[in-house]
């Protein structure tokens, strides 16, 4: 997303994170909003739920997921 968009689907995105066990965010600023707030919505939902951010530098919003692995996404992903 850039500055300033909304996202399209957003009804169909708040029930896929009101149902995952698990999200993976790769490379974001963690500042553009609401899409910076999907991992605060998923974590709501409690500890089972694990969310990992892949990038090459941490994001504003580091604290809000279970881990953060720093790396090109390329070369991070498919170990995971």
């Amino acid at each position: 997303m850039w500055f300033g968009e909304y996202p399209l689907g957003m009804d169909r995105i708040m029930r896929e994170i009101d149902r995952c066990d698990v999200m993976i965010v790769v490379g974001t600023s963690g500042n553009v909003h609401p899409a910076a707030g999907f991992v605060q919505w998923a974590r709501q939902r409690g500890p089972q739920v694990r969310t990992y951010y892949v990038g090459p530098e941490a994001p504003l919003n580091a604290a809000a997921f279970t881990e953060v692995i720093l790396g090109k996404a390329g070369e991070v992903l498919p170990g995971l």
